[in-house]
């Protein structure tokens, strides 16, 4: 489909992720204890990622007609959707491939966008909405302000699992590689606080982004000297429905 017309593919720019994107919304629909069993639906993409230049999609198509906001779509109450959703977006951006978010979805719009009605604008009166906002523009600005992300997407050498069989505490860590810069992706997608030992010869850890600051409506105070290094090894302690970007060097 993606292959240029002269090696015999159609010369299309992108195609459609609708793997990726039909398996990762049906791992976060799922209760936090099921997504041991589900566990390899967020790596699966992977396997096949290289076959065509692919598009994350959460297109309009996804929310409407029945089918829930993104934010609705994270599984449990209203409190717990949000953590969920700042933790599938931060998958999302380090996940390769272009990135396609449907307008609202970056205010944690909770009613189905209609063509008849401007965005619920003022959902960004309520101080959860308002943070979450913040975080999608900062984690917009990660994305962009850091090549990792984005230049090697379609390059077998740009992605890196470390490790992804933590099926129990449903944690998936990879690098995501450019030619001057690597970047360390931790998740932790279970309802309890995770703790992870990495033994990787990583000279040093600075943090880019975590979904669980403060500012973001999340619990954790981090600071600019977080500490990840005891005794020669990394120690990742993660809050539910966490994630974290780390510089590596």
């Amino acid at each position: 489909m993606t292959k240029p017309v002269w090696e015999g593919g159609l010369g299309f720019d992108y195609k459609w992720d609708l793997g990726w994107m039909h398996d990762t919304l049906s791992y976060f629909q799922a209760d936090a204890k099921e997504r041991q069993e589900k566990y390899h639906k967020l790596t699966f993409s992977m396997m096949y990622f290289y076959n065509e230049r692919y598009i994350l999609p959460l297109s309009h198509d996804e929310v409407v007609h029945g089918k829930a906001t993104i934010a609705q779509k994270m599984n449990g109450g209203y409190d717990g959707k949000f953590p969920q959703a700042k933790a599938f977006y931060m998958y999302m951006y380090a996940h390769p491939g272009a990135k396609l978010n449907f307008m609202g979805n970056e205010l944690a719009q909770l009613k189905e966008w209609c063509e008849k009605d401007e965005l619920d604008w003022i959902l960004l009166k309520f101080p959860v909405h308002e943070a979450f906002h913040k975080f999608m523009a900062d984690l917009n600005q990660c994305y962009l302000k850091n090549s990792a992300f984005s230049q090697r997407d379609f390059s077998q050498d740009g992605f890196s699992w470390v490790d992804c069989h933590q099926e129990q505490k449903c944690m998936y860590l990879f690098e995501r590689i450019s030619g001057d810069q690597k970047i360390l992706a931790v998740f932790n997608f279970s309802d309890e606080i995770q703790e992870y030992t990495l033994e990787k010869d990583y000279a040093g850890y600075e943090l880019l982004l975590a979904s669980d600051m403060v500012k973001y409506g999340g619990k954790k105070r981090y600071t600019k000297k977080e500490k990840v290094i005891t005794g020669g090894k990394a120690v990742f302690k993660m809050g539910p429905f966490s994630a974290r970007y780390y510089l590596v060097k």
